[in-house]
């Protein structure tokens, strides 16, 4: 029992070690290296890395931009909790076309705790002005969040600002 938890622990220790190389290579830029080492990580069962790998894959960032790849450690990323990694998916779905499968994530993502996937969800519905007043309630959302970041609160004002400048137009 005791070498068991021992080989646990060192497990443990060598993913920490590469996934703190890995930030310091991609800090300088040095993307590849950044990559192999993060996803040596998330091998080792380093569940920080998980979301991380899914980025370099999702951006092309040190590797091969791949899609599939980039959704497995997402949802790798997601079973351990990741509200990024859901928001992230739902933007996956949401540019492939697939909309009720994105909002389904990007909802999910809220409920974990992503209130910048509110911003994602709004602009759905701004698609072709479906459904403006689920876009105008998500764009609120956002715009009074304590958690979203302050540039999805700013695009969300602005994106206000311009539906009720169309809509002032309109009543003219």
């Amino acid at each position: 029992m005791a070498t068991k938890v021992g080989q646990i622990r060192a497990r443990e220790v060598e993913a920490n070690r590469l996934y703190q190389q890995a930030d310091k290579h991609w800090s300088r830029g040095r993307m590849r290296s950044a990559f192999r080492l993060f996803l040596a990580a998330a091998k080792a069962g380093m569940v920080p890395a998980f979301r991380t790998v899914g980025q370099f894959y999702d951006r092309g960032d040190g590797v091969k931009a791949s899609q599939e790849a980039a959704l497995y450690w997402y949802r790798r990323a997601y079973r351990h909790g990741s509200d990024s990694a859901a928001n992230n998916i739902g933007c996956i779905w949401r540019d492939r076309g697939k909309f009720s499968r994105a909002l389904w994530w990007l909802k999910r993502a809220v409920r974990l705790g992503d209130d910048d996937a509110n911003l994602n969800i709004a602009k759905i519905y701004l698609r072709g002005e479906r459904n403006l007043k689920n876009a105008i309630y998500y764009l609120n959302k956002t715009c009074k969040s304590g958690r979203a970041t302050e540039g999805s609160k700013e695009e969300a004002r602005l994106l206000l600002r311009r539906l009720k400048s169309r809509e002032a137009k309109r009543a003219s």
